[in-house]
C-alpha cells in the first residue's frame, strides 16, 4: 500500500507540482517521503504484554494441564512474537499513538530532514521542505527563514491540513494540492529574473526500502 502511494503517476504529479511552484515563485521545493517518522515501540511493548498476559490467563484456567515449563516460557514467547508482528501492521501503531505525539514526531523528523537535505542553503533562504510521513498519515511543511517570514500566519497550517487530508486519496492527490500553493507562494516570495534551480527536484523516499 505504501509503495503504491508513490507510483509512477504520483511521481510525475509531484514533478509537475515542483515545476509549477518554482516557475511561479522563488521557493525551492524539496519533497521527502518517509515510511515512518518514529518507531513507536511503546505499541510493540503494550501489545506484547497484553498477549503474554492473555496467554498466561488461558494456560492457568484452561481444563488442559500445562507443564510448569510451558506456563513459565510460552506466554513470554507469545508476547514477543505478537510485539514483533506489530511491525507489519502500521495502522495499529497509528491508532494506539495519540495524534499529538504523532504530530510531534513528524515535526521533529521533518526538521532533521530539512537540515540533512540542505534545504537551508539557498541564496535567498526560500527553501521549502514538503515532508510526507506514511505511517502517521501526515504532511509537514518546513520553510526557510525568508519564506517563513513572508507567508501569512495561517497559510502554512492551512496548507499542511489540506495536504494531510489528501493523503487518503494517494500521492497524486497530494501533488495536486501542493501545486495549488503556487499562487500564494508567488505572492509571498516572487520569482526573480535571475532565479535558478538550486536544489535537486528528485523525490527523496524510503518507501521502497525493506
Amino acid at each position: 500500500m505504501s509503495a503504491r502511494f508513490l507510483d509512477d503517476e504520483a511521481r510525475a504529479a509531484f514533478a509537475r507540482a515542483i515545476e509549477t511552484i518554482e516557475h511561479a515563485s522563488a521557493a525551492e521545493v524539496v519533497i521527502a517521503v518517509r515510511r515512518r517518522s518514529h518507531g513507536y515501540r511503546h505499541v510493540n511493548v503494550a501489545i506484547g504484554a497484553l498477549v503474554a498476559f492473555a496467554a498466561l490467563a488461558v494456560m492457568m484456567f484452561a481444563e488442559h494441564r500445562f507443564s510448569y515449563a510451558s506456563i513459565l516460557f510460552d506466554p513470554f514467547i507469545a508476547g514477543i512474537l505478537a510485539g514483533a508482528a506489530v511491525e507489519l501492521l502500521p495502522g495499529v501503531k497509528r491508532v494506539l499513538t495519540t495524534p499529538a505525539r504523532r504530530r510531534q514526531q513528524v515535526r521533529v523528523a521533518a526538521r532533521a530532514t530539512f537540515v540533512e537535505r540542505g534545504v537551508h542553503v539557498t541564496r535567498d533562504r526560500t527553501g521549502l521542505l514538503v515532508y510526507i510521513s506514511w505511517l502517521e498519515q501526515q504532511v509537514v511543511l518546513v520553510a526557510d527563514s525568508t519564506l517563513a517570514a513572508a507567508l501569512p500566519a495561517d497559510a502554512q497550517a492551512a496548507a499542511e491540513a489540506a495536504l494531510t487530508r489528501a493523503m487518503a486519496r494517494g500521492g497524486s492527490a497530494v501533488a495536486e494540492v501542493l501545486a495549488r500553493l503556487a499562487p500564494e507562494l508567488g505572492k509571498s516570495v516572487p520569482r526573480r529574473a535571475d532565479d535558478r534551480n538550486e536544489l535537486p527536484d528528485a523525490i527523496d523516499s524510503d518507501l521502497e526500502a525493506r
